[in-house]
């Protein structure tokens, strides 16, 4: 994978990341009573996550072959990396308070559906590349065997 992939995935996931949050923080910002502006600084943070989402993402990003194993335990750390990110972040922007048990469940929550979705996305628009990838493959190895039946 060269560097430009490389940057051009990373951009991918910060999108993904920040969509998905934005789009959670609406819903939960409509249930919550009183005062629900978001600030400057809640915009600056979320943007953070996703840049830490998409730099994170780098050890997975081999041209490698990496066993399931170890597929799995890099995205066991990767998960764990965005998910201190996201609680370091909400502590430090004032977010929540870890005295109220109830608002780290929330964010935890938040942080579980925000991460399933956007594995989800990467992994259907991943397979669905794929998919063209492999049907082009085969036409262009249906045109090589035709022009050889041919000669």
């Amino acid at each position: 994978m060269t560097v430009k992939e490389k940057i051009q995935l990373m951009i991918k996931i910060h999108t993904r990341v920040v969509t998905g949050i934005f789009l959670f923080v609406c819903f939960y910002l409509l249930w919550l009573p009183g005062d629900t502006r978001i600030r400057i600084i809640d915009i600056l943070g979320v943007q953070l996550i996703g840049l830490i989402s998409g730099v994170a993402y780098l050890p997975l990003m081999t041209d490698k072959e990496l066993s399931k194993n170890k597929m799995i335990l890099l995205n066991s750390f990767y998960g764990l990396t965005i998910n201190i990110s996201v609680l370091l972040f909400g502590y430090f922007f004032r977010w929540f308070s870890f005295k109220n048990i109830g608002t780290v469940i929330a964010i935890e929550l938040m942080f579980v559906a925000v991460y399933s979705l956007t594995m989800f996305i990467g992994y259907g628009v991943d397979n669905k590349q794929a998919k063209k990838l492999n049907e082009k493959l085969r036409e262009r190895n249906q045109n090589q065997e035709s022009k050889e039946n041919n000669s």
